[in-house]
């Protein structure tokens, strides 16, 4: 118990601090995204279930949330973004699990919820949207977890593939994976390419540490709905 306290402790604890929707300090994006699940969460399970992940303190709510997602994946279980979410839910109960020191527990949630994006993921490799959602928790999550090699491939293979909106955050995204992999020219690069992005990378300058920012409304736009919605 105490080794594996030792060699997590660092990585789970910014899972507890990691808030994906709505953080306690960055852009106003999470009214937005709160409103537009709300308008689909009548018949969509995924969508209930994000809402109900806003809160990552909340533990019944965390444990609801990944029960639906959970429930919905016994129904259809090909469904990739369920079980992309299935695994984020997963992360944040082991955040929660840590704040309650059952590490054991939280080091299991852990290890199921990246399994959970990987396979969401890899099972559906024409779907840059899973790609991007993987690389949107790998990117900032502690190196000591050696998912930066992870983020960064899929940086890569989403450079040529996503609209131009979401660039800053992809660069944001290869900059901090490139830092957890000690990779300081392609670090570097990228931060001077977001500088130069005028006023959409300016406003991502600042997460140079730290939690992940809250969703932009391009990945809310771009990402998410599609993904609520079905369309790829």
């Amino acid at each position: 118990m105490h080794k594996l306290t030792r060699l997590g402790l660092g990585f789970l604890l910014l899972l507890a601090l990691m808030v994906l929707g709505l953080p306690s300090s960055g852009w106003a994006a999470g009214s937005q995204l709160k409103q537009r699940l709300q308008a689909l969460s009548t018949d969509n399970v995924t969508a209930q279930a994000l809402l109900l992940m806003q809160d990552k303190r909340d533990s019944a709510r965390l444990n609801d949330a990944t029960f639906l997602l959970e429930k919905q994946l016994g129904a259809q279980p090909d469904d990739r973004t369920v079980r992309m979410f299935y695994g984020y839910g997963q992360l944040f109960q082991a955040g929660d699990y840590l704040r309650k020191k059952n590490y054991m527990r939280a080091a299991e949630l852990s290890k199921l919820g990246f399994y959970a994006l990987d396979e969401a993921a890899e099972t559906e490799p024409e779907n840059w949207r899973l790609f991007w959602l993987r690389a949107r928790m790998d990117a900032f999550v502690p190196a000591s977890n050696g998912r930066c090699v992870v983020a960064i491939k899929d940086v890569n293979t989403l450079n040529d593939a996503v609209p131009a909106s979401l660039k800053p955050m992809l660069t944001l995204m290869r900059a901090r994976a490139a830092e957890s992999c000690n990779d300081g020219d392609m670090a570097a690069l990228a931060w001077k390419t977001l500088h130069e992005m005028d006023a959409d990378g300016e406003a991502l300058l600042e997460n140079n540490a730290g939690t992940a920012p809250a969703w932009t409304s391009e990945e809310i736009d771009e990402v998410i709905l599609p993904l609520m919605e079905g369309k790829g």
